[in-house]
């Protein structure tokens, strides 16, 4: 099993670095590449990517790769990404992993989904850095915890763990078209429809109060084709929290095989 690793918002493959080392100590295949515009392809103008752009990334990684039976994570925005990658190669997938991440429905822009204070904030913020093309993360250091909240979609668990530094200069702005642009079904594919999809898993942050990401998790909790369970942790847990997620990543993987391993069986 190859396991694909989707980073959130302002990020890069540099975002999974200790979880993608943990798990390739395992013995699993690792791949997290990094959205197009961002980290190191920042230099790919923003008003060039799109949410599309993104989703080709991870199809196009799949398909010349020649990937199957891959495990698909993402964490927060790269939920986006997945869902939008899983639609265009569900015959590659053995299953998907969303890591305090959105879920849309088709027809769903990030935006349409945050509340209209954030989508606002956001785009006071990409008007002010350079013209509306891209937004720059939050300089949360500086802000108070309701101010992080209202200023988007992350990320509330590094501060709390004094990570702020080791990471502040990773950070890229994020194109404004990739919060703009939704997602759409290229299958018609329901995203509750247990029948379209492969597996799914969903771990939600628990310590990110009143975030979007706890609605994410009511709406699949007990639903066919999900298992969900949480980490006492903020937002940035794939950052402060390497090895719970790296040990959650691998024990899904390990019932994704066994799941398959019996039903060779019958």
């Amino acid at each position: 099993m190859t396991i694909v690793l989707v980073h959130g918002a302002w990020s890069g493959s540099w975002s999974w670095r200790d979880v993608r080392r943990l798990l390739s100590a395992k013995g699993y295949e690792v791949i997290a590449p990094t959205l197009s515009g961002l980290a190191e392809r920042a230099h790919i103008k923003p008003d060039q990517v799109s949410l599309q752009s993104h989703i080709q990334d991870v199809a196009g990684l799949l398909h010349y790769e020649d990937l199957s039976r891959v495990l698909l994570v993402g964490h927060s925005y790269g939920g986006m990404v997945i869902t939008g990658a899983a639609d265009r190669m569900v015959e590659r997938l053995a299953g998907l992993v969303y890591v305090d991440a959105f879920l849309p429905e088709s027809g769903q822009c990030l935006f349409d989904i945050v509340p209209p204070y954030s989508r606002l904030t956001q785009e006071s913020a990409a008007q002010a850095h350079d013209g509306g093309q891209s937004v720059p993360r939050a300089p949360q250091a500086n802000m108070s915890q309701s101010d992080v909240q209202q200023a988007g979609m992350q990320q509330a668990g590094m501060q709390q763990n004094g990570d702020a530094a080791r990471w502040a200069g990773l950070f890229s702005a994020q194109p404004i078209g990739t919060l703009r642009q939704p997602y759409v079904s290229v299958r018609d594919a329901k995203t509750m429809d247990v029948s379209q999809w492969p597996p799914r898993h969903y771990a939600l942050c628990t310590a990110y109060k009143g975030s979007v990401f706890h609605q994410m998790a009511a709406k699949v909790d007990g639903q066919a084709g999900w298992t969900l369970s949480q980490f006492d942790a903020g937002h940035d847990v794939v950052r402060t929290h390497p090895h719970w997620v790296a040990a959650r990543i691998e024990e899904i993987a390990q019932n994704l095989e066994i799941a398959k391993s019996f039903s060779k069986k019958l």
